[in-house]
């Protein structure tokens, strides 16, 4: 092992990606149920009335703004 600051910079170059490889199926499989729940979400919503649907969907809107970049 390089213990020099080009041989650390490498292993943790080296530790990210592992680290970013493994979790790339958890990820995959979050955002599939994410994307189920949306769905299921949305079937929810054509059942209310305009005042509900409202009343859901404001607070869902500023929840939403925090995340849009």
């Amino acid at each position: 092992m390089d213990y020099t600051d080009a041989g650390l910079t490498t292993l943790i170059s080296e530790a990210q990606s592992e680290v970013l490889a493994a979790a790339i199926p958890y990820q995959e499989r979050a955002t599939a149920r994410m994307k189920a729940h949306v769905d299921r979400f949305d079937a929810t919503l054509r059942n209310l009335t305009p005042s509900q649907r409202e009343e859901v969907l404001g607070p869902l809107r500023a929840l939403t703004d925090k995340y849009d970049s």
